[in-house]
């Protein structure tokens, strides 16, 4: 089936997108960059550091949890539309393609669009790469045989609790295997101390004043200056009496360029004040649960019009599907990921860009189970659901390659997060997906070229 069944109609028909009218499309797309850059710049990432400070979350911590599940709730939308609506396969072009942009494609994006080099800790990128290469075997084994049982659903559920019951005891953890793996491995140890500066979770220190704990540089910070080993009172009564509200989004800026994007902005900007609390207001602060998840809501909102876009566009210019799959649905699907990643690479923040990505790839996984288990489960109890496993021996080959090489490229760049590091993953992301499409057209292997409207 096209891509493009899974969505509405156009509101040209072919002819008429052939004659010009693919340019509105094209607006289209790049009007929801705008807009989810916008909803990410000014309240999903304001509501995730006022989590992250209520609950004392390390900048690693919350980039694979909160992070990484609201920039992926686009993922978990398509999952249930392909389980509940459309009955859509879980081909090899979406599950690869998303998976090699998410790991390669955004590093790569994070270290060329970055102006600031962030030192990455060696644990967390271990920790995630390890969870994430569980994960892949987990769905890769679970759709070997093209059958999904409700009790294969309730083990991606169960090994996603672990991952998040092992962030948990991150701090503890690290701590042990530095202990165990000291004595023969020097270099080990001394990658994984800076991030064993961390506090636990709701780890509070009683130096004469409660609820203080000392900030390390690997806390959670995304909208404020780092203050090396100060001591912060996190509580949010005094976060509110100390930040200040920011300008109203309604001010015109003063330079020209700023005026005209303020202007084009200006539709997008009203309707995401209308209908999520900014939490960066005293008087919303306390909302911020609800800017989360309402910010969540319109990024996949915001996603969903531009993945409509952008089949419609490679159905008009008649690109293969399984070449869409692997290109441009990829980084459609992953925008917000990008977009909340750089954002933060862009303030140094390193470790929370590099566990959003591998969280992300982890929640893109296993999120698979909610609705395998609950159709499974609750509905059709008697059937499993039926997916498409085919080139699985090659999935895995491309996974495994881009897992080993990031953390290798990370470990021998020296754990900095720079444009170095950027060009090298965006050159290996281009040779591994210009071999999945010479794969997926046939030219290296058996399969039949279809196009988008085919």
């Amino acid at each position: 089936m096209s891509p493009s069944l899974d969505f509405p109609e156009g509101f040209f028909t072919k002819q008429e997108r052939t004659d010009g009218g693919i340019v509105i499309y094209f607006l289209i797309i790049l009007y929801m960059f705008m807009a989810m850059s916008i909803v990410c710049d000014e309240y999903f990432l304001p509501s995730l550091e006022i989590i992250s400070e209520a609950l004392g979350l390390s900048q690693d911590v919350a980039g694979a949890t909160f992070m990484a599940a609201g920039s992926s709730a686009p993922e978990l939308v398509t999952a249930f539309l392909g389980v509940f609506i459309t009955k859509g396969d879980i081909g090899i072009s979406t599950i690869l393609g998303s998976a090699m942009y998410n790991l390669l494609g955004i590093c790569a994006a994070c270290g060329l669009l970055s102006n600031v080099v962030s030192t990455l800790s060696c644990w967390p990128l271990f920790r995630d790469c390890a969870a994430y290469a569980i994960s892949v075997a987990a769905v890769l084994g679970i759709i070997f045989d093209n059958q999904v049982y409700w009790y294969e659903g309730t083990l991606l559920l169960l090994i996603y609790g672990l991952y998040v019951l092992v962030l948990c005891f991150n701090i503890k953890i690290n701590q042990y295997i530095i202990k165990k793996f000291s004595p023969w491995c020097t270099c080990l140890a001394q990658a994984m101390e800076e991030s064993s500066e961390q506090q636990p979770l709701m780890g509070w220190e009683d130096e004469g004043q409660p609820f203080i704990r000392r900030q390390s540089r690997t806390d959670s910070g995304i909208f404020h200056e780092e203050s090396g080993y100060s001591q912060l009172p996190l509580s949010l009564q005094d976060l509110s009496q100390v930040s200040e509200d920011p300008p109203s989004v309604f001010n015109m800026p003063e330079a020209d360029l700023k005026r005209i994007f303020w202007v084009l902005s200006l539709p997008i900007t009203t309707l995401l004040f209308l209908t999520i609390p900014d939490c960066r207001r005293k008087f919303w602060k306390n909302y911020f649960v609800i800017t989360f998840f309402m910010s969540a809501l319109w990024i996949s909102a915001f996603t969903y019009i531009l993945v409509w876009m952008v089949t419609i566009t490679g159905e008009t210019l008649e690109i293969p599907d399984t070449v869409m799959g692997l290109t441009l649905l990829a980084a459609g699907t992953s925008l917000p990921d990008t977009i909340a990643s750089v954002l933060i690479a862009r303030k140094g923040k390193g470790d929370m860009a590099m566990s959003n990505i591998m969280g992300s790839n982890v929640f893109d996984m296993l999120c698979l189970g909610v609705p395998w288990f609950i159709k499974t489960a609750f509905m059709n109890a008697s059937a499993p659901v039926e997916v498409n496993s085919r080139g699985l021996t090659y999935i895995t080959i491309a996974l495994n390659i881009s897992i080993i090489f990031l953390f290798s490229a990370v470990h021998f760049n020296g754990w900095k997060l720079d444009r170095k590091l950027g060009a090298v993953c965006l050159l290996l992301y281009l040779g591994l997906t210009t071999l999945s499409v010479l794969y997926e057209l046939g030219i290296i292997g058996n399969n039949k070229i279809r196009g988008c409207g085919g």
